[in-house]
């Protein structure tokens, strides 16, 4: 799933070269407004997370700016600029001019993903960069129309300017969901209530939530970690300190405050048995399972760790190491689980 993330990251960049749809917008009182087929007009800059359509598995809020400019996030806008290497000639800058990303998945076990990048969108550079003809590390660019806008796709991955402040980018059937909602004037936050509340909070710069009672992990990550077999939700969120060390903590919720404990003495075992231990040092994230704080709190499997400047570069490192593939798969139906009950973590 991290692969997957951090492939559509790299895509994401390549969306700053997208051709602005011509019709179905107006500029109004500073807002730009798409104008529907049966509904009202929908604001597209006023909420870009709800721009994400119903029936996310996973939904991430990450704050560009911060990340960007943290030490380490460094890393990872060059490692996004590296696979733009026409960057320059579109003078578009990560750091400059992306300020928040939401993400929705709808397939843990395929790419079917949604990205709603805020930032600012040069329309005459990608026009002018567009009309030359791309070719992208992924391959190369195909226009397509689609809800009366244009569509640029590479390695069935399509993107989209709505606005000089608001881009989508994702797998196609994610992107075709998100218009259809658009064109038909039926914006909303459609995420859970308990997703949209985790994934407001202040001060992080990343905020995880994802209801794993839709789909189960799969059993290459079961048979590694048997604990995690069982997991209906999953809260995430990081942020940077003043010490350039990056603070990560969140919760794992279990159908019983049993499993949740089990959970909590699986990973200690995990952390303290020597080989597990040789083998994570190997891959560079020792200090991550070393530093890391656990309880079981209720239903609730907490966690919290830190990481210095040094180990949040070795983490980016094994990500962008990281390969992953998979074909766009339909949403599964909303589940009728109800969401966790302490809805945070005391971590």
């Amino acid at each position: 799933m991290l692969a997957r993330l951090r492939r559509l990251a790299a895509v994401a960049a390549l969306a700053t070269t997208a051709v602005v749809a011509s019709g179905c917008k107006n500029k109004t009182n500073n807002a730009w407004v798409a104008t529907p087929t049966t509904a009202g007009a929908v604001d597209i800059d006023a909420d870009p997370g709800a721009l994400l359509p119903f029936g996310s598995v996973m939904v991430a809020n990450l704050d560009a700016k911060q990340i960007s400019n943290s030490t380490a996030g460094g890393d990872l806008v060059a490692l996004s600029e590296r696979l733009l290497p026409f960057a320059k000639e579109i003078d578009f800058e990560i750091k400059r001019d992306l300020d928040r990303v939401y993400v929705g998945m709808y397939s843990f076990s395929g790419a079917d993903l949604l990205a709603v990048m805020s930032g600012r969108f040069d329309q005459a550079k990608l026009e002018a960069a567009a009309n030359k003809g791309l070719n992208t590390p992924f391959g190369v660019v195909v226009a397509s129309t689609y809800g009366n806008r244009r569509i640029y796709t590479v390695a069935n991955v399509g993107f989209t300017i709505l606005s000089p402040k608001t881009a989508l980018v994702g797998s196609e059937a994610a992107m075709r969901r998100a218009l259809d909602r658009i064109q038909a004037g039926t914006v909303r936050r459609e995420m859970a209530p308990w997703m949209g509340e985790w994934c407001t909070q202040q001060g992080y710069a990343v905020l995880i939530a994802s209801d794993v009672t839709k789909q189960s992990f799969g059993k290459t990550v079961t048979s590694f970690i048997p604990w995690i077999q069982g997991v209906q939700y999953v809260r995430v969120r990081g942020r940077f300190n003043p010490d350039s060390s990056y603070g990560m903590s969140g919760a794992l919720t279990y159908p019983d405050a049993q499993k949740a404990q089990q959970a909590a003495s699986g990973f200690q075992s995990l952390r303290n048995g020597l080989m597990s231990m040789a083998a994570l040092k190997l891959l560079g994230i020792d200090p991550l399972v070393r530093n890391a704080v656990v309880q079981a709190q209720g239903n609730d499997f907490q966690f919290s760790t830190v990481l210095d400047e040094k180990q949040t570069r070795q983490m980016i490192k094994l990500l962008a190491d990281w390969a992953g593939s998979g074909m766009p798969a339909l949403p599964p139906p909303p589940s009728t689980t109800p969401a966790p009950t302490g809805g945070g973590t005391t971590i």
